[in-house]
């Protein structure tokens, strides 16, 4: 199958040359972390899956809030940054 001209002169998808580069370093025997994508490679723990699940059942979330953020969010980061 033939592209475009103009597909061709895209430049290469970020990812896909992420990915490349991260299997020449694993074929030369280089131990990788990948921080590309955040594809972790450990199991996520169930609190937090658990927390995720209460969170998607809770109404109050199906909606995008305003631009400012919610409020608990707001305080959260308030609370950290007083630290």
């Amino acid at each position: 199958m033939r592209t475009s001209e103009r597909l061709d002169r895209l430049p290469p998808y970020l990812f896909a040359e992420l990915s490349r580069k991260i299997d020449e370093k694993k074929a030369a025997g280089v131990d990788v972390i990948s921080l590309g994508i955040g594809d972790p490679d450990t199991p996520t723990p169930d609190l937090v899956v658990e927390a995720l699940a209460q969170a998607g059942r809770d109404p109050g979330t199906h909606q995008y809030p305003s631009n400012k953020g919610r409020s608990e969010f707001r305080e959260a980061v308030a609370a950290f940054y007083e630290r």
